[in-house]
């Protein structure tokens, strides 16, 4: 978990949805090695799909870049694409991840700025979990 912090986990997967399976998986690993509680890994893997799904669909087949991290007591991932059509994602599914994600994550943000999309999510840590 000290690596974490000094050392943040990058993945960058194809801007399609079958390789989201692959960034389940890691956020799966980075939860439980940080100590998140099983039930608490699985909202996290909910987490990382939302951002995912949102930055496929903003960045319209780009690569999508995460970032797990540690800061402060709180597992962060940001994840990044290009702002492919300068739209965004759908209003309707953004404020359906954002429900989601206003019950599983501490916080999150979507943002489009510079030809970037960014959607970030905190998780805060809390207690020994599984790792």
């Amino acid at each position: 978990m000290d690596l974490l912090r000094t050392t943040p986990i990058e993945l960058a997967v194809p801007g399609d949805s079958r390789y989201m399976r692959l960034a389940r998986l890691v956020a799966s690993g980075v939860a439980t090695t940080c100590g998140l509680p099983l039930e608490e890994v699985e909202d996290f893997r909910v987490a990382v799909d939302e951002v995912c799904a949102t930055l496929i669909e903003a960045g319209g087949g780009q690569p999508v870049r995460l970032i797990f991290s540690l800061d402060d007591g709180r597992l962060v991932v940001t994840g990044s694409t290009v702002d492919a059509d300068h739209k965004g994602p759908d209003e309707d599914r953004l404020a359906l991840s954002r429900q989601i994600l206003d019950v599983i994550a501490e916080t999150h943000r979507f943002s489009r700025s510079d030809g970037q999309a960014t959607f970030v999510v905190v998780t805060r840590l809390r207690g020994a979990g599984v790792g």
